[in-house]
């Protein structure tokens, strides 16, 4: 991901934009269209592969934990971006750039500090197989829920550039609605004919198929009309799929295949095609962008660690690895921060300012979740759930205890042996009971 947002920046007006000849004749500023609508149709296929792959036994698991770390994740970094956005109206303001409206300006800055990038994560999680997780389904159930808050407050903003408030709080009741209708009404009809066509024997029917795709299309157009982006839309109807049969195992991999390889990275390009870092060549401006990238990091990050540890109990390693993960800005910014420039809310300056950040915490969320989480990290599946106040114990510790039944048993089937008796035929399913029961 990172490879393909630094081959967006070489593209763009940062490093080859400047050459003339490129610029106008091997890769014009018009062809960039084109290539972001091939990468949004990437991003649209990888967010409902993602809705596939996701189990939602994990997700609702996982919701205990993710609404108090995800709502203090966002609410901290909103905070700071709303106090910090007294300063930067000034400033936004500058080289002959209207004021846009304040309260706008306000609930744009406050939502590009409080975002984690949804598609960026997912992709993230997938790469390094942390995905199904503790650690991948808790930081994903967060990031949908701090995106969803984002985009909600995007749509308010958007709401008071254009005149009115009213429009955006009608926009969050509708989006609930939405998911609400995807979760009762067309999860059951899709569970229902899925059903159906199992006892059939007819599970991968081509009108199915069809029909699947037909709500796959029309919830990401929703969304995206609503003003919600459409990768939202797309990952609900993956989610509302069914998981079982050869439906899941059978389209899964067929769909991964094309969007991972060839159209999610021109996504990821995209967004670093239309990054100008020449236009913080100035040592001031350079300072404030710092500024904002080490609120944005600490107002992420600390919220994120501290809440996991205090909610979770888990050890330090796990709720540093959260906060880092959580700081994934990247690509759900830079469609916010492209919409407050296209609305005129954002100039030109701050709006690279913003980038910079974005792109700067992405960057480091892979090497710092190396040095923190993945070096120390073993694969062995973790149970994600309280017993009484602390972590069920990992899969090393079960293996551990088997290993002292086994001896246990062998130490019974000799003594048996010596009078003359056989062993149990019931001894490896007592064995599996022990461990279950552990």
């Amino acid at each position: 991901v990172i490879g393909e947002i630094i081959a967006g920046v070489l593209v763009g007006p940062s490093v080859l934009g400047n050459w003339n000849a490129w610029a106008t004749k091997i890769f014009p500023t018009s062809s960039w269209n084109y290539f972001t609508l091939v990468g949004n149709i990437g991003l649209i296929l990888f967010m409902f592969n993602l809705g596939l792959e996701l189990e939602q036994k994990s997700l609702k698991r996982q919701w205990k934990y993710s609404l108090p770390i995800g709502l203090l994740s966002i609410l901290v970094p909103y905070a700071a971006g709303a106090a910090l956005s007294v300063y930067l109206y000034e400033i936004n303001g500058r080289d002959n750039f209207k004021d846009p409206d304040r309260a706008a300006f306000t609930l744009f800055a406050a939502s590009a500090m409080s975002f984690t990038a949804f598609p960026v994560l997912a992709a993230i999680l997938t790469a390094t197989g942390l995905l199904n997780e503790p650690i991948g389904a808790l930081t994903i159930s967060c990031a949908a829920l701090n995106d969803l808050l984002g985009w909600c407050s995007l749509a308010v903003a958007g709401a008071f550039a254009k005149g009115t408030g009213i429009v955006g709080l009608w926009v969050i009741l509708i989006a609930i609605g939405y998911v609400l209708f995807m979760f009762f009404i067309v999860r059951t009809i899709l569970v229902k004919i899925h059903a159906y066509l199992v006892a059939k024997n007819d599970e991968m029917n081509r009108m199915f198929l069809i029909g699947v795709f037909l709500v796959l299309i029309a919830s990401a157009m929703f969304c995206d009309l609503l003003g919600i982006h459409s990768f939202f839309g797309a990952f609900i109807a993956g989610i509302i799929c069914p998981k079982t049969g050869k439906f899941n195992s059978e389209l899964f991999p067929k769909l991964e295949l094309v969007t991972v390889e060839l159209l999610l990275p021109l996504f990821f390009a995209s967004s670093g095609m239309r990054t100008d870092l020449g236009s913080l060549n100035d040592k001031f401006y350079g300072g404030i962008t710092v500024l904002i990238f080490i609120i944005a990091l600490i107002g992420k990050f600390l919220p994120a660690c501290l809440a996991t540890k205090i909610i979770t109990k888990r050890d330090w390693t796990f709720c540093s690895a959260v906060g880092v993960l959580m700081n994934t800005r990247g690509l759900v910014e830079l469609i916010a921060l492209n919409i407050g420039l296209q609305l005129k809310i954002l100039s030109p300056r701050i709006f690279t300012m913003f980038i910079i950040m974005a792109l700067a915490t992405t960057f480091m969320t892979c090497p710092l979740l190396w040095v923190i989480y993945l070096r120390k990290y073993t694969p062995e599946k973790e149970i994600l759930e309280q017993n009484g106040g602390t972590m069920v114990l990992h899969q090393n510790q079960i293996l551990h205890e088997e290993e002292k039944i086994n001896h246990t048993e062998e130490v019974q089937e000799e003594k048996l042996k010596q009078n003359g008796f056989s062993q149990s035929p019931a001894h490896d399913i007592k064995i599996q009971q022990h461990i279950e029961r552990f």
